[in-house]
C-alpha cells in the first residue's frame, strides 16, 4: 500500500488536473447543448461559450487543487498566463472540434443523429468535442504546469516594456 501512495503522490498534480478537467468538460458539455438546443446557437459557437463559462470555473479550481497555488499572492499574473494558455487552448478545442467533426461528416462514420432518451443526439458532434477537449487536455497540462503558475519572468518583463513606453 505505501509504494502504491508514493506512486500516486508523484502524479498528485496530473490526477487533480485530470479530475478538474472532467469537470470542465461536464460543464462544457452541459453549457454547449443548451446554447445549440434552446438559443440555437451554431456548433462552434457553443463550444466556444462552453469554454469560456469551464475557463473561469476551471482557473480557481486548477489554482486551488491542482498545483496547490491557493496562498499564492501572484493570482492576477497567474490569471494573465492563464487567460494566454487558455485562449490558445480555447482555439485548439474549437477547431480541433470542428475539424474532427467535418472529416466525420465527411466520411459518413456516423449518422446525422442517433435517439436516445427522446432527445436526438448528434454522435459525431459529442465524439468531435471530446477529440478537441482531449487535444486541449495535453496542451493544458504541460502549459499550465511549466509557465502558469511557475515564475518565468515574463510578466515581469512585459510590465517594465509597457513602463517604458
Amino acid at each position: 500500500m505505501i509504494k502504491l501512495e508514493g506512486r500516486l503522490a508523484k502524479y498528485k498534480e496530473l490526477i487533480s488536473y485530470f479530475l478538474i478537467a472532467c469537470s470542465g468538460v461536464v460543464i462544457q458539455l452541459i453549457v454547449s447543448s443548451l446554447t445549440q438546443n434552446f438559443f440555437g446557437f451554431s456548433f462552434e459557437l457553443s463550444i466556444a461559450t462552453g469554454y469560456i463559462v469551464a475557463f473561469i470555473i476551471g482557473f480557481f479550481l486548477t489554482k486551488i487543487f491542482a498545483f496547490n497555488q491557493r496562498h499564492s499572492k501572484n493570482s492576477f499574473r497567474e490569471g494573465i498566463k492563464f487567460l494566454l494558455v487558455s485562449f490558445i487552448s480555447g482555439f485548439i478545442t474549437v477547431k480541433g472540434a470542428y475539424y474532427c467533426k467535418y472529416f466525420l461528416d465527411e466520411w459518413g462514420v456516423f449518422g446525422k443523429e442517433q435517439l436516445m432518451f427522446n432527445k436526438s443526439i448528434d454522435i459525431a458532434g459529442l465524439i468531435s468535442h471530446f477529440f478537441g477537449m482531449g487535444m486541449s487536455f495535453v496542451v493544458n497540462f504541460i502549459s499550465h504546469k511549466h509557465f502558469t503558475f511557475r515564475t518565468t519572468g515574463i510578466y515581469h518583463n512585459f510590465r517594465l516594456f509597457f513602463q517604458r513606453s
